[in-house]
């Protein structure tokens, strides 16, 4: 795998890619794989799975605020939406066609919405552990919207941690994860670096607060009748259960949707790997 960053729409996306820089670099890349990854992880999520890829090539993202790629300016903020801005503006400024989206968990909503929006881009979809849109109930609008302007308020008050241990930590994160310190590892690495006492997050503090709207039910299932690309859901045997009412609620209207379980939890293309590669290639020897 090689770095590769891209200046779009304002901000600096890092990301590793199986192309060459000359090629990540040149527009009107064909039928490139587009990995993005969940909440507080970044591009080495897909480091072990990038190499058995073997249909196209790939290129996995940093979003903004995680991993190696810039944090969003003073004062903004880190709305789900403005990730799916991110990577429109992104593929429309690089003029990629034909692109698969790869998206594991929070990667993965933001595939959909990317897909619904921009369908003469995208070829089609391969979401792990994430299928769906992520809605409140109207009535609970004035209350989530409380709780995140505190959380706010409250992180303008906090100083950013620092750790004596870094081995520490990884091993944390995989205890929270429940997947091994070696399969974690280069994920937490990726989101620390080095200050005088010892180790502190890259990840943007406020990546981490609460969100304070979320899409309603009915404006999600606008947006999910969007996506006419074919679709695949990779998921856990012991992943998150809540994909069980997204899939009761929008599988229907998907004609083009094939789902597996594998053995695994929510990262299940850490755990089994080559399973998730093996069943990728098929569904892009199937639909590219």
């Amino acid at each position: 795998m090689i770095d590769v960053s891209y200046h779009s729409g304002g901000i600096e996306l890092a990301g590793l890619t199986t192309l060459t820089a000359a090629e990540a670099m040149a527009p009107g890349l064909h039928g490139p794989t587009l990995a993005l990854h969940g909440w507080l992880d970044n591009a080495a999520s897909f480091l072990s799975l990038m190499p058995l890829l073997t249909e196209r090539p790939v290129i996995a993202l940093d979003l903004p605020g995680h991993g190696l790629s810039a944090h969003r300016a003073p004062g903004a903020a880190y709305y789900f939406v403005e990730w799916v801005a991110d990577l429109v503006e992104l593929i429309e400024q690089q003029n990629w066609q034909q692109v698969h989206l790869l998206g594991h968990s929070m990667g993965g909503f933001i595939s959909q919405l990317v897909a619904s929006v921009i369908p003469d881009r995208i070829q089609c979809i391969s979401l792990i552990e994430g299928f769906g849109i992520l809605t409140f109930p109207a009535n609970e609008t004035r209350d989530k919207l409380a709780a995140a302007l505190k959380q706010r308020r409250e992180l303008a008050a906090k100083r950013a941690p620092i750790y004596s241990d870094k081995e520490r930590i990884i091993r944390l994160r995989a205890e929270t994860s429940d997947v091994t310190v070696c399969q974690i590892a280069p994920i937490v690495e990726r989101n620390l670096y080095a200050v005088e006492k010892g180790w502190s997050w890259r990840v943007d503090p406020r990546v981490r607060l609460g969100s304070p709207f979320r899409y309603t039910l009915e404006q999600a299932d606008d947006l999910m009748a969007g996506i006419k690309c074919p679709v695949q859901l990779i998921r856990g045997a012991t992943g998150f259960k809540e994909l069980d009412a997204a899939l009761q609620r929008w599988s229907k209207q998907m004609s083009l949707l094939q789902v597996c379980t594998l053995a695994g939890g929510h990262h299940v293309h850490l755990e089994s790997t080559a399973e998730v590669a093996q069943q990728v290639n098929a569904f892009l020897q199937q639909h590219g």
